[in-house]
């Protein structure tokens, strides 16, 4: 023998051959309890319960938020090329229904019978255009005095002097309109005025007022969803349509308004601004006159398949992440507990507890590593058979 077959004699003999039933005794006592093992303190089930969370969500968070941030730029655009179409479309309307007065007024303003200010000879013609144009309820004229030459409705003439429209055409102006309420019809109504001229002097005002009504149905009835609307404001910020009618009766004045204040500083395209705690959508473009026609709706409503699309992604992202740890703890379970038992049979055969069993017959890598703790469990029970015999 050599010596490292005496040394490895000494401790065989000393662990697993006792000379004495105290020994024996002693030798049982120690192989009943292996030696502990440090505890795990992240274990196999934790780690690929951790391995797959991020296998399986980052790559779905990562497309998550790129659908968000694609979903959120369409719904922009979207809405910007929405409401430039459709403001530009009622912008048009707007100005072809006022280009439409205007030169109806030129035109009369230009005939002999209006230019001779005289009552017989312009109310035929005054009647004759309040017929065909039925939107315009007066169509008149006013004398340099400001005092109503003729009109086309027979009531009495009336005095217009203290009308802004009067002063200002009288003081040179080529088309002054205004919105008031209409002496005659007590109701809104949109002035419309041109100069009369005799050899390029101003002699008088031909005028026509013309109920907000019609002009409204351009701008009022355009509604999108359930709070988007549109209202327009003429160049001193007086409301001229708008779908709360107060607003309409009482020529509220909307200049500080922030999305027309925004659209006046400059700001152009798609407008976001706070309206009294309440975060709106709003889009703005001038009229050939320098009206401001303005679009607003809901910045929630606007944005409410976004936040459904991320409502959908947060509840996606959560199911997966509970179906991922559900799947990864059985399957660590599946891995581990196979692990335990065979490092449980290890620590006793290296106590010298050679007849621990093995219960694990699977066909995997973890049935091969049971296979060979076997293998070796059954040559260190040779050897010590070897060895025993020799002595």
């Amino acid at each position: 023998m050599s010596f490292s077959g005496s040394r490895e004699s000494k401790v065989i003999d000393k662990r697993q051959v006792p000379s004495s039933p105290r020994d024996k005794g002693a030798e049982n006592k120690k192989a009943s309890k292996p030696a502990s093992t440090p505890g795990v303190k992240f274990g196999l089930t934790a780690k690929v319960i951790i391995l797959m969370l991020i296998v399986s969500l980052v790559p779905l968070g990562i497309f998550a938020a790129i659908t968000l941030k694609q979903t959120d730029y369409r719904i922009r655009t979207d809405t910007e090329k929405l409401m430039a179409l459709t403001a530009s479309d009622i912008a048009a309307n707007v100005d072809e229904w006022t280009d439409k007065n205007i030169r109806v007024l030129r035109a009369l303003a230009k005939m002999p019978d209006i230019i001779s200010m005289m009552r017989e000879k312009q109310e035929p013609l005054l009647k004759a255009v309040g017929k065909e144009y039925p939107w315009m309820y007066l169509v008149f004229t006013v004398g340099p005095d400001g005092m109503n030459v003729a009109r086309n409705d027979d009531n009495p003439l009336l005095d217009y002097s203290d009308r802004d429209y009067y002063k200002e055409t009288m003081a040179g102006k080529d088309l002054v309109w205004q919105t008031l309420v209409g002496k005659t019809s007590k109701k809104p109504a949109l002035i419309i005025a041109v100069p009369i001229k005799r050899d390029d002097s101003t002699i008088g005002v031909m005028a026509m007022a013309a109920t907000i009504e019609d002009l409204s149905k351009l701008v009022a009835t355009w509604k999108q969803g359930r709070t988007g609307f549109a209202f327009l404001v003429d160049d001193k910020g007086k409301v001229v349509s708008h779908q709360v009618e107060e607003y309409v009766i009482q020529q509220t004045n909307l200049t500080e308004y922030p999305l027309i204040a925004a659209f006046k500083k400059g700001q152009n395209g798609i407008i976001y601004f706070n309206d009294r705690g309440t975060m709106r959508v709003g889009y703005a473009k001038e009229t050939k006159y320098g009206w401001i026609l303005a679009m607003q709706q809901d910045r929630s409503e606007t944005f409410k398949t976004l936040r459904d699309t991320g409502i959908f992604t947060y509840i996606l992202l959560g199911i997966t992440a509970l179906g991922v740890i559900i799947i990864a703890w059985f399957l660590g379970r599946a891995i581990g507990t196979p692990l335990k038992k065979l490092t449980e049979v290890a620590e006793r055969i290296s106590v010298g507890d050679l007849g621990a069993e093995i219960k694990i017959k699977s066909r995997d890598e973890i049935g091969n590593l049971a296979e060979a703790i076997l293998r070796m469990q059954d040559s260190l029970r040779l050897a010590i058979e070897r060895l025993r015999r020799r002595q």
